[in-house]
């Protein structure tokens, strides 16, 4: 597959659209004003129907470091990222969505830790995630912390086999390297998000999963979310049994995923989900 190498900027920001042009002037106001400048941003459109592609167009020839990769063909999003993952050259990635709005500090704040980490662990595949926070459509603050929200302990969540306990890492604030794209490729089958697929190929190959505790983003919640943030704080085990024919579905599609990886049987899947809601402390 034909690449697309840029010899200056350290972080190539990969942003896969759809349909975006209501939010996109505040996602992309928001990366113009981070602290870290030496970024690049590559946009595919999934064949937007309102604009979208214009939109990128008109920013692109104002901002020499954004640029439209050309795309004939509709993928979804997770294909549209890993395709775009697939496409660019650079020493660091970070994937992004259309409607989320960035904080001034993100980053330069996670590439801090991917070097640190990097020094610390050389030769490794790596990613670097945070948390984030939930807001609604007019970036009104739901919850300070996604984390927080959906039950999430990264210290619980260190090896590919308690990656069973919880989905860890949400898309749009990863920061991966270069090993970690090389054992992310190609995408397999089974995969459910390109985030998942990526967090489980790295543990896999003995790469490492690390956080920032901090919220880098605001996090926005409306009704054309593709995944979204789920209040699991309150009334978890509840709710959880309300909606248990859906739970059981999603968990059976990620263990599907884990398998195709060689995880493991489903009671090893189940072990480790039972211990993370053991262990998990509010």
């Amino acid at each position: 597959m034909q690449t697309t190498s840029y010899s200056t900027p350290d972080v190539a920001i990969l942003l896969a659209t759809y349909n975006g042009t209501l939010y996109l002037p505040e996602l992309l106001q928001s990366l113009q004003e981070q602290k870290y400048e030496n970024w690049h941003l590559f946009v595919q459109d999934d064949l937007s129907t309102d604009g979208t592609a214009d939109l990128i167009r008109s920013y692109a020839s104002q901002d020499a470091r954004i640029t439209l990769v050309d795309n004939q063909e509709k993928k979804g999003a997770m294909k549209n990222f890993m395709d775009l993952l697939a496409k660019v050259e650079a020493p660091y990635y970070m994937f992004c969505d259309h409607d989320d709005v960035w904080l001034p500090n993100k980053v330069g704040l996670t590439l801090e830790r991917m070097r640190a980490t990097e020094l610390a662990q050389p030769g490794k595949p790596v990613v670097v995630h945070t948390d984030l926070k939930v807001v609604d459509g007019q970036l009104k603050e739901i919850c300070p912390s996604f984390w927080k929200m959906s039950r999430i302990d990264p210290r619980l969540l260190r090896t590919f086999k308690e990656m069973a306990g919880h989905n860890l890492t949400t898309g749009c604030t990863m920061m991966i390297n270069a090993k970690a794209k090389e054992v992310s490729l190609p995408l397999g089958a089974g995969a459910l998000m390109h985030d998942s697929w990526v967090t489980n190929r790295v543990l896999l190959t003995g790469g490492v999963v690390t956080e920032v505790a901090e919220a880098t983003i605001l996090y926005r919640q409306h009704g054309n979310n593709t995944i979204g943030a789920r209040d699991a704080q309150h009334h978890y085990l509840q709710n959880k049994l309300r909606a248990i024919g859906g739970v059981w579905r999603e968990n059976r599609k990620y263990y599907r995923m884990l398998a195709a990886m060689g995880y493991g049987n489903f009671f090893q899947f189940l072990y480790y989900k039972l211990r993370y809601f053991v262990l998990y402390k509010k």
